[in-house]
């Protein structure tokens, strides 16, 4: 870092030379106003001094760090955050210390984690932005280099896993009494996004119906608009999921789930994942409850329009292409019930009508969505 007099002002200053972490290309920083050669030398010398401190910085400190480079906003930076928190075990680990080989059983050791590809690919990006801007700053060895993101293809984009009710019934016995499990009930059984879950408050909810207006990521951050292109909404509640929350609807704390601020996402995925651990069931993620009241409307004949509706969709084509699955085996169903009517018609003679008995006093199911 060489140091130069500005002979114009009478004061030195210094010219940095380094590598952008973020585009790569190689910068020029000049730190100016020092009235004294050896202010700009002592200058010069700590930031070499703070070179060689930070290679023995935590991967913690880095992350951190990192961060304010990027100048991240609060919800970008508490999802990664948490995240981290929740699934890379090296956080407090000297960042000089993680090898390559760790990286790599880390990286493979997700794939059964029950996590998303998507999601999955998303975290190792976190990591690897870590690695990359410790090197660039202080030339430390980029270690995530070797972590390689999952292919991710039509299957995976579909990637979900769920529960029936029996499955739901085995987990949430081994949730303790409290706003968690009660938070697992309602998403569950109601199947909203998690933001919208967390923002219900109980001026939201009137008798067995809720207005669903708002989302919150984080409760610092207050309250967002909802997701592009979902409208307000108000949902029916069942009998047995408003008795099961009538005592935190009547609390005088003014959200329903956490009381006096919103449950924080960390300790929600926390508590899941101990309930999993506790239960026996397979893994699944959070947002999987959701596709799990989808799946269980849709098994259950519900039509696929009021599906769509309660669940919030912009449109029924994300709703068809979320659960297309699940509409080709009602499909099979369907036809293998027609043939079974058909052939009930033929078998019998019914005055001459061709409907048969069976469908004369047949009524639609009855949906969760008004």
């Amino acid at each position: 870092m060489p140091i130069y007099k500005d002979k114009k002002r009478g004061t030195y200053y210094v010219k940095l030379y380094q590598t952008d972490p973020v585009t790569g290309k190689y910068i020029q920083k000049t730190k100016r106003g020092f009235k004294k050669k050896s202010d700009a030398q002592e200058w010069e010398a700590n930031q070499t001094l703070s070179k060689a401190q930070h290679t023995r910085a935590t991967f913690g400190d880095m992350f951190e760090e990192n961060l304010k480079y990027l100048n991240s906003s609060d919800t970008s930076a508490n999802m990664k955050r948490s995240w981290l928190t929740l699934h890379f075990p090296y956080m407090s680990e000297p960042i000089e210390s993680i090898t390559k080989p760790m990286m790599i059983e880390w990286r493979n050791s997700l794939e059964q984690s029950g996590l998303a590809k998507r999601t999955i690919n998303r975290g190792l990006g976190y990591v690897r932005s870590v690695f990359t801007y410790s090197n660039a700053i202080y030339n430390t060895e980029n270690t995530g280099a070797v972590i390689r993101s999952y292919k991710v293809g039509k299957a995976d984009k579909r990637e979900m896993q769920t529960w029936t009710p029996q499955e739901f019934e085995q987990f949430i016995q081994c949730v303790p009494e409290g706003y968690y499990r009660a938070f697992f009930v309602w998403q569950y059984w109601m199947g909203t996004r998690r933001g919208e879950g967390l923002a219900v408050r109980k001026e939201d909810i009137t008798g067995k119906r809720v207005r669903i207006w708002h989302q919150i990521k984080h409760f610092s951050n207050g309250f967002y608009d909802l997701k592009t292109g979902t409208s307000e909404r108000t949902l029916g509640i069942d009998d047995i999921t408003y008795e099961y929350l009538k005592p935190y609807i009547r609390d005088a704390c003014p959200f329903v789930f956490g009381g006096v601020r919103s449950l924080p996402i960390t300790n929600i995925q926390r508590e899941l994942e101990k309930g999993i651990a506790a239960s026996g069931v397979k893994p699944i993620r959070l947002h999987d409850l959701r596709h799990s009241h989808a799946s269980n409307l849709i098994a259950e004949g519900v039509p696929i329009i009021a599906v769509s509706k309660r669940l919030g969709h912009a449109s029924i084509t994300i709703t068809l292409d979320t659960y297309a699955h699940l509409l080709e085996r009602t499909e099979e169903e369907m036809m293998q019930t027609i043939n079974n009517f058909r052939q009930k018609e033929k078998a019998q003679s019914n005055g001459g009508s061709t409907v048969p008995s069976d469908m004369r006093n047949y009524q639609m199911p009855v949906t969760l969505y008004k």
